[in-house]
């Protein structure tokens, strides 16, 4: 995917008009008006392409989530979800990083997931992996 073909590279280059509620140095965010999932559900992305989270500067993730903590009060959402997928298998279908806020205003208006609490996974290796990489200060 280059900067040509990127839904949200072309919102921030200004070839693509979006209904932006706030734009800050490293991120905008946008309404999302072709799937919303609730009332006020915001994509917040930014500014410049990377694939998911982990691509991001430390600065860039910083200035997002305070973005979405701005957009949650002048919301005034009580109940919300602030969603990340990071590739194919996890859900995302736009491959350039991008959190969705998505109010919770009833049962039925929102996110809508199943937590299996009966699903037992070892924890054990990918603990001593994890803890591994840290160390390394990977």
């Amino acid at each position: 995917m280059t900067a040509e073909t990127c839904i949200l590279c072309r919102i921030a280059q200004g070839k693509v008009t979006a209904q932006t509620v706030l734009v800050t140095d490293h991120t905008i965010a946008a309404m999302n008006t072709r799937e919303p999932q609730a009332r006020g559900h915001v994509v917040l992305f930014p500014k410049r392409h990377v694939n998911a989270l982990h691509e991001m500067s430390a600065d860039e993730l910083a200035d997002i989530t305070n973005a979405a903590s701005r957009l949650a009060r002048a919301s005034l959402l009580e109940n919300y979800n602030l969603l990340h997928n990071a590739g194919a298998l996890a859900g995302q279908t736009v491959f350039h990083a991008h959190f969705h806020l998505i109010p919770k205003r009833s049962e039925d208006e929102g996110l809508r997931f199943s937590w299996d609490t009966a699903a037992r996974f070892d924890q054990q290796k990918p603990f001593e992996t994890i803890k591994r990489a840290l160390s390394r200060g990977d």
